[in-house]
C-alpha cells in the first residue's frame, strides 16, 4: 500500500527546498579540501598497498565513479591490484552501459563483469526467470543481482569489500561507519555528500551518466510509484549537460515548469524513476518496495558470517549516554521472561541483523513473506507486546526493566495493533487455541505491538548461565566444521548417542551444543532445570570429548516449525 500525497504539501515541501535548488552552481571544491586528505588516510589504513583480495562492488553511480577517479589519482598501484565488479543484472540502463565503458577506459581500469546465470540478454532472462514486473523483489534480486555477485567475490578470493554508500544518501541521514570490521567492509566516501560528489567529478572530469543530462517538465506532481510507467504527462529535456550545472531557466524552461524531475541515481529500469532535484538519490530507487538498499549489500554473506553480515551490538558503551537515554524516557515497562529472552536476542545480535523489535512494515512482511523489507530471510516476528499504550506516542522512549533493572530503552518509532488471527495462521499455520503459542498470542500477549531501536544499558540476567553470539563464536576455532544441536528438552542418553555420532561424521568437526532454556509451553520443565542436566553432562564428558562446546541460548521457543527453524 502506498500512500497519496496531495499536490499542497509536494509544493509546501518544493518551497521549503527552493533555498537549496542554487547550491548546485555554487558547488565549490574548497569544501573537499578535509574529505580528500581523509579518503587518503583510510585508504592508507585499512587496504593492502598491492590491492589483492580487494573488490570494489560498482553501479557506475556518480559515487562509484569518483571514487575510482580518486584511486587512480592517489593511490594507482591498489588500483591496480583490486578488482572492480560490476553485475549486468540485465535490467540496467543503456546510459549504465554507456557510462562503464567510459570509465574502464578513461582510468585504464577494466571491471570484471558478471551476468545472470544462463542468459544473455532480457528476453532470454524473461523466457527463463518471467518478467521483472511479476517475479518477487526477493527472487529478482537474487537471481539479478546476489547469486552472480556471490560468483564473483568467489573468483576474486574476496579479503575486503569497498562500497560506494554514503551517510546522505537516504531521504534522512544514516548512520555508516567508514570501516565495517565484522563485515571488513570499508565505505571510504560515507562522509561525502552528494555536492561533494558532483563538485569532484565536476572539477575533475570524471564520467557520468548521460541519463543526469534530461529534465522532466510536468504541470503537476507525478507520483513515485507511476514515474516508470510508460507515456506520461511530462516532457523530456535535453539540457546537454548534467542538471546540476544548468540554471533554473535551463532546468525548467521559460515559462518555468511547475515541477521539474531529474535522475539523481541509477539502478534497474523498472526500480528506478526520476525526483525533483532537492530529493535524496534514494527517493527514486527501489519505488513501490519497502526496501531501501541493493541486495548485494544486504544479502551477500558468506558462510559462518552473520546473517546480515555483520553481528549486531547494541550495547551502550558510554556510561553518560546510557544514562541520557535512560533520563528521557517517558514510561518504564517491566518485561517478562519472554520479552527479556527477546530482549538479550536484540541486544547481543542473536536476532541479527535486527537493530530493535520490529516495526509494523517489518512485521508485516515477516509474517507473510518471511522476510524483511531489505528481503533478508526471517521465519518469525520479534515484537514487543503491550495491553496499554495510552500516554505513549511514536517517538517516545520506554526504559525496559528486568527484575528491577533498567537492561535497555526501546524508542517506540511505530505503536500498532496487529491482527493476532492472520499472524497465528502465517506463523504457526493455525489459529487453534490448541497450539500453545498461538494460545499465548490470543490470550496474553499484549493487543498493541511497539516497535523501534532498541539500545542496551545492561545485559539481562538469567538464573542461568548463558553466552552472547560472541562469546559462542569465539569458543569455535577457525577453519574447523561446527555441528550445531540445537533442542528444548533436558538432554537424555538418545540425545548424546545423536551428538556423539554427528560430530564423527563431520570429519574434524567441533560439536556446538546450543540448547535453549527461555520459556516454551505450558509443562515443560524449568529452564533452570533443563540447563543442570547439560551443565551435569559437559563436567562428565570434558575428558572424553574434548572436541564438544557448550553454550546456552536465552530464547523462548515458539513451536513454530518450519519458520522457527530457519529464525
Amino acid at each position: 500500500m502506498f500512500a497519496v500525497r496531495s499536490v499542497a504539501p509536494l509544493v509546501s515541501r518544493r518551497v521549503q527546498a527552493q533555498h537549496f535548488q542554487c547550491s548546485w552552481r555554487l558547488l565549490s571544491t574548497s569544501a573537499l579540501d578535509g574529505k580528500v586528505p581523509a579518503f587518503k588516510a583510510d585508504i592508507e589504513k585499512y587496504l593492502p598497498a598491492d590491492g589483492k583480495r580487494v573488490v570494489f562492488a560498482t553501479a557506475w553511480l556518480a559515487t562509484d565513479n569518483v571514487f575510482v577517479a580518486l584511486m587512480h589519482k592517489h593511490f594507482p598501484e591498489v588500483l591496480s591490484g583490486m578488482n572492480l565488479v560490476a553485475i549486468d543484472t540485465m535490467h540496467l540502463f543503456d546510459t549504465t552501459h554507456v557510462v562503464a565503458k567510459q570509465v574502464e577506459a578513461r582510468y585504464g581500469k577494466p571491471a570484471l563483469w558478471k551476468a545472470v546465470a544462463d542468459v544473455t540478454n532480457r528476453d532470454e532472462f524473461n523466457a527463463k526467470y518471467g518478467d521483472c514486473e511479476e517475479m518477487d523483489t526477493a527472487d529478482f534480486d537474487f537471481v539479478s543481482k546476489v547469486e552472480p555477485f556471490q560468483r564473483a567475490l568467489a573468483e576474486c578470493n574476496k579479503d575486503i569489500l569497498i562500497t560506494g554508500r554514503r551517510m546522505d544518501q537516504a531521504a534522512q541521514r544514516i548512520s555508516l561507519d567508514v570501516w565495517e570490521d565484522g563485515k571488513r567492509t570499508l565505505n571510504p566516501l560515507a562522509g561525502w555528500s552528494w555536492s561533494d560528489i558532483i563538485a569532484y567529478a565536476d572539477a575533475h572530469g570524471v564520467p557520468v551518466n548521460e541519463g543526469h543530462n534530461f529534465a522532466y517538465r510536468a504541470q503537476a506532481p507525478i507520483e513515485a510509484t507511476k514515474r516508470h510507467l510508460p507515456n506520461l504527462p511530462w516532457e523530456k529535456v535535453p539540457l546537454g549537460k548534467p542538471f546540476w550545472q544548468c540554471t533554473d531557466k535551463e532546468l525548467k524552461g521559460d515559462p518555468p515548469a511547475p515541477i521539474t524531475y531529474v535522475f539523481k541515481s541509477f539502478g534497474d529500469i523498472h526500480t528506478t524513476v526520476p525526483v525533483e532535484p532537492h530529493e535524496s538519490e534514494r527517493t527514486g530507487r527501489f519505488v513501490r518496495q519497502a526496501k531501501t538498499e541493493c541486495g548485494i549489500h544486504t544479502r551477500t554473506t558468506s558462510a559462518g558470517s552473520p546473517h546480515g553480515g555483520a553481528l549486531v551490538d547494541l550495547m551502550v558503551k558510554d556510561a553518560a549516554k546510557a544514562k541520557e537515554l535512560v533520563n528521557s524516557c517517558v514510561k518504564t515497562v517491566e518485561l517478562n521472561e519472554r520479552q527479556a529472552c527477546d530482549v538479550f536476542c536484540l541486544l547481543n545480535g542473536a536476532f541479527s541483523p535486527l537493530k530493535g523489535f520490529m516495526d509494523e512494515t517489518s512485521y508485516n512482511s515477516v509474517v507473510k513473506d518471511m522476510r524483511l523489507p531489505e528481503k533478508q530471510l526471517f521465519g518469525l516476528p520479534v515484537t514487543f507486546d503491550m495491553s496499554d499504550v495510552s500516554g505513549i506516542k511514536e517517538g517516545d522512549k520506554l526504559l525496559l526493566k528486568w527484575k528491577g533493572e533498567d537492561v535497555a530503552v526501546l524508542e517506540a518509532s511505530s505503536i500498532y495493533k496487529p491482527n493476532k488471527v492472520v499472524e497465528a495462521k502465517e506463523v504457526y499455520g493455525t489459529s487453534s487455541l490448541e497450539h500453545p503459542t498461538v494460545y499465548s498470542l490470543v490470550q496474553e500477549t499484549g493487543a498493541h505491538y511497539v516497535g523501534g531501536n532498541l539500545h542496551g544499558i545492561k545485559n539481562v540476567a538469567f538464573p542461568y548461565p548463558v553466552q552472547t553470539p560472541a562469546e559462542v563464536r569465539s569458543m569455535l576455532p577457525e577453519g574447523k566444521p561446527v555441528v550445531a544441536f540445537q533442542n528444548r528438552n533436558p538432554i537424555h542418553r538418545a540425545h548424546f548417542e545423536l551428538l556423539v555420532c554427528a560430530q564423527r561424521d563431520v570429519k574434524d568437526s567441533i560439536l556446538l551444543v546450543h540448547p535453549t532454556c527461555g520459556p516454551t509451553q505450558p509443562g515443560d520443565i524449568d529452564g533452570v532445570v533443563r540447563i543442570s542436566t547439560y551443565e551435569a553432562l559437559k563436567e562428565e564428558t570434558k575428558q572424553e570429548f574434548p572436541m564438544f562446546r557448550w553454550a546456552y541460548l536465552p530464547y523462548s521457543m515458539k513451536m513454530a516449525v518450519p519458520r522457527e527453524a530457519i529464525q
